[in-house]
This record gives C-alpha cells, structure tokens and sequence, in this order.
C-alpha cells in the first residue's frame, strides 16, 4: 500500500516527478506494478471461456498470448526509456505520429478500457451472484450486482479517490496470495489427471490462436508500467526486467492455473461452469469452502481491477485533451475532481456490460488492445533510431498482433453464434476514428474562425 501511495503521490504533483525523476521507484515496485496488472481480474473471468474454447491446447493459447505480449513489451521498454512520462502509450502514439486521425487509435484505447471494465463487471457479478445467491434468482442479481459494483466504485473514485488507492494494496496481495493457494493445494491436494491436456483434445491450430487473442486481455496489464516509468531508477536494467519479467511470470503463473483447473475438471463440466471455473474447480479438491474461497479472491480481484480501471481511464480523455484530440470539457472540475470522464465512461461500462455475453466482451476488449499494440509496435518501428530498437523485433511485433487479429475475427465470424460480435468489435475499431476526423475537423474550423 505505501508503494501505491508513492506513485499516486507522484502522479498528483507533477514537480515532485520532476524532482524525484529517475530514483523514486526500482525494480519490485516496477515488476510489482507489472504483475499486479496482469494477473487479475482477467484469468478470473476467462479461464473458463480459455478452456471452452481451446480445450487440452489452452496452456497453447496462453503461451501465444504472451509471446505477443513479450514481442509488444520489447517496444513499450525502448519507448518508456527513450521518452519516459506519465502519459504513457498516449505519449508514445503521438510521439510517433503526432497530432491527426491516425491518432484516433487513442481512442480505441479508451473504449478497450471501457469494454475491458464490463468484462470485470460481469466477472465480479457472475462469482457473488452464483456464490453468494439462490441459482433461480441468478439473471435478476447478475444484472443488479453489475450495476451496483460499477456506480458504487465510481462514487468513490469521485467522493474519496484516496480510499480507492490506498485499498488497492490489500486487494493485490490478497488475489495473488488467494490464487498462489489455489495453485499449490491444486497441484498437491487434487487428484490431477493429466490426460485431458494430450494432444487427442486438442482443437485446430487457428481456433488455438484465435483462443489466445479472445483472453488476451489476461497479458493487456504489463502497460500500466509506462505510465510511471519517468519514476523508475536505473531505467535501463529495471524497466527491461520489469516488463518481461512480468509478462513470464504470469505466463508461469497461468500455466499452473490451466493444470489445476483442467486436471481437476472434466471439459463438460467447466463448460457448464465457465463462467466461474476457477470455484467449481476449487470445489473439487477443497470442497464448498474452496469454492467461497476463489469467488472472494474473484471478487476481491474483480472489484481491485474495476477500481483501479476507473481511476486510469477516466484520466485518459484528460490526457487525450491536453494532447489537442478531445473537447475541453473532460477539463471540467468539480470540488477538485474532474467527474465528466469517470461519468461518461461508467455509463458507457453500463450499457455494454448489460447488453453483451462475457465471450462478446472479451473478444472485443482483446481486440482493442491488440490493436493498440499494433499501434505501439509502429510507432517503436518508425522511431527506432531514436529509441536504439532492433526494427525487426517491432515489425515482427506487429506482424504478429495483425495476424493474430485476423484470425480471431475469421473464427468468430465462421460461428453463427457469436458472428454479431464482429458488430460490436467493427464499431469498437471504427467508431474512434470517425470521432477523432469530426473532433479534429471541427477543432480546425472552430480555429478558422478565431
């Protein structure tokens, strides 16, 4: 918690990142920073779906996700060392581009962290709802927790953003502590059987990678780094270990998890239970306690990636407006607090997370991200000279995203059943970019005219 203080302290006084640039924060607070954005809420909402989708080939999937995360964090290390702010991938996109459409990816960014939050509501909803009430009453309570972990959380970003920081210490330690217990008494307590990870239940190659893009927003985390990097120390050593170290150790980590759940679960019944398949499976080798146990730690992680999720987002239409690419508005302050982009994204987090299944969902917040990394891996291309990047490595990075992008939206469009997704992710993708042509159009007429 004092780490979280540190760098909210930072982040609210500008002269004192100035003052305490390069030698406030090291390694662990960098890494712990890494790893606590990546392993959360994501692998509780979507292991189960992982595994629906990809079956025995999941940890497959898994790896996939996180190659492209390690290809995509070589860029985001040469970027955060060559141009360390507290903007971020912001900072990095216009650094490369600068001001005009193309920059309209921002605001893919943001609607990814908009869609992103819906899948952690759902999650929180799905675990108290079938934990914690009757099964015949599980549609009315889904939909009343949804709404109600959302307004509350921005109430107290917008009331008392410091409870909100300070909580996110004891949120951490507790999910990671809950899921490191989940693995070990998984491993040695249950009665694994290995066979349903053998190639016989393994699906075809692209439904594997496509699988590994639906989750992805498991590995998305490793970004937050950037926003603190002018902070790190030692730069050089501490943020490339930071950012893969993160990325492998929760690549590690999920390969543990993949062994517990699917060892101890038949495929039939973590279909029936996907969207909570971390408690069924605790269930099996702990009993009820072990499945109330993983819902808290679901909850706790759900609730922690929401809170979190809503003090940064609703700071990136701030960052976007001093940056010239949205309306000054978002620079309206109430009682010290700027409210118009906590309200506009919650209410955007409503309507999503009440009209789309949680497969919609991820799907789509994967494919925002992947996109945004696309983004970065361009702009890390295209100013490799001046960041001392192997181009190569970034070019490949963001083959890589555009490939797999490609394949997971030609799986689900051969499903009947989610082919309406590609709706929703065509708007996510398009949508930002008519803004950003509207938005600039009218900022150079509105200019004309002074």
């Amino acid at each position: 918690m004092a780490l979280i203080s540190r760098i909210n302290h930072r982040l609210k006084n500008p002269k004192a990142n100035i003052a305490a640039s390069d030698n406030s924060l090291g390694f662990v607070d960098a890494f712990s920073i890494g790893i606590g954005g990546i392993v959360g809420g994501g692998i509780f909402a979507t292991i189960g779906l992982a595994i629906v989708e990809s079956r025995g080939a999941t940890y497959l999937s898994f790896l996939i996700g996180g190659v492209v995360a390690l290809l995509t964090a070589y860029s985001y290390l040469r970027l955060s060392v060559t141009y360390p702010s507290r903007g971020g991938t912001v900072k990095f996109i216009n650094q490369a581009f600068g001001e005009g459409v193309f920059t309209g990816s921002l605001n893919v960014l943001v609607m990814s962290y908009v869609v992103l939050l819906a899948v952690y509501a759902y999650a929180f909803a799905t675990y108290t709802a079938a934990t914690f009430f009757p099964k015949a009453e599980y549609e009315l309570w889904h939909r009343v927790l949804t709404c109600a972990i959302m307004i509350v959380l921005a109430f107290v970003n917008f009331i008392g953003p410091n409870i909100a920081e300070k909580s996110e210490g004891f949120f951490n330690v507790s999910k990671l502590l809950i899921l490191l217990a989940f693995v070990v008494m998984g491993l040695f307590a249950g009665n694994l059987s290995f066979e349903r990870l053998g190639s016989d239940d393994w699906v075809p190659a692209p439904a594997i990678i496509a699988t590994g893009m639906l989750v992805f927003i498991s590995y998305e985390g490793f970004e937050l780094i950037a926003n603190v990097s002018d902070q790190v120390r030692n730069k050089e050593r501490n943020l490339s270990y930071a950012y893969f170290g993160s990325v492998i150790t929760a690549m590690v980590f999920y390969m543990f998890i993949i062994v517990v759940v699917i060892g101890n679960l038949s495929f039939e019944a973590i279909t029936a239970s996907r969207d909570y398949a971390l408690s069924a499976a605790a269930q099996v080798f702990i009993g009820k306690t072990g499945f109330i146990l993983l819902s808290v730690g679901a909850i706790l992680a759900t609730a922690s990636a929401i809170n979190a999720g809503l003090f940064g987002a609703s700071k990136l239409p701030r960052m976007l407006t001093s940056e010239g690419e949205a309306p000054e508005r978002y620079e309206i302050k109430i009682w010290g607090r700027y409210p118009v982009g906590l309200v506009v994204i919650t209410i955007l987090v409503l309507i999503i997370a009440n009209f789309l299944d949680l497969h919609a969902l991820a799907a789509a917040a994967s494919s925002g991200f992947i996109i945004t990394f696309l983004m970065v891996n361009i702009a890390n291309a295209r100013l490799a000279k001046e960041t001392g990047s192997r181009s190569w490595i970034c070019i490949l990075g963001a083959l890589v995203c555009f490939a797999d992008l490609a394949i997971l939206l030609i799986q689900i469009g051969r499903d009947p059943a989610h082919r309406y997704e590609l709706w929703f992710i065509g708007a996510l993708i398009v949508f930002p970019f008519l803004y950003q042509l509207v938005f600039n159009a009218y900022k150079h007429f509105y200019m004309k005219k002074l």
